[in-house]
């Protein structure tokens, strides 16, 4: 519980190729979120990220891999996120990072659903974006709740020793 992990959105790397965003809302009016505009797709940037936890949490396991409906990145990441995937990397009772991907296009360069454009930042015109929203945990909650677990393991053994003696 009391091993070190990252603190921060700014512990995590920054993605491949691409360029960051500084549109309202992926900077520091919400708090551990950032965005990037690049060309790579889902199929990079959930195993870059995977990867790049892993590293930062020195644990021999790497992080759990949920998938949720991109409607759920209004709750999680910000509202109104265009999203075409969401998924989060976690360690149960840690950390949570949410990577949150917007691809109006596939990989052939066809739309996925009418009216998709380009995104168009920097001059450059990108075919994704991705944002992250890192929720850390702090350790004096992490211990609280390794402490219930415990109390409740030891009361429930107790419990269940009474019950079988009688």
């Amino acid at each position: 519980m009391i091993w070190p992990g990252p603190r921060s959105i700014s512990d995590f790397k920054d993605l491949p190729n691409s360029d960051k965003s500084d549109l309202p809302g992926d900077t520091w009016q919400v708090p551990n979120v950032a965005a990037f505009f690049s060309n790579n797709y889902r199929d990079l940037v959930i195993p870059f990220y995977r990867t790049n936890y892993w590293q930062l949490t020195f644990l021999p396991l790497p992080p759990l891999r949920l998938n949720y409906p991109p409607e759920f990145s209004w709750n999680v990441i910000k509202k109104h996120t265009d999203s075409t995937y969401l998924e989060e990397l976690v360690y149960p009772l840690r950390d949570s990072l949410y990577i949150n991907g917007f691809e109006p296009f596939d990989l052939d360069g066809r739309p996925k659903y009418w009216g998709a454009t380009q995104l168009e930042l920097f001059g450059h015109q990108w075919d994704t974006k991705a944002t992250l929203r890192f929720y850390p945990s702090s350790l004096w909650v992490r211990l609280l709740v390794w402490l219930g677990i415990l109390s409740s393991t030891i009361a429930l053994y107790r419990l269940g020793r009474k019950v079988i003696t009688l």
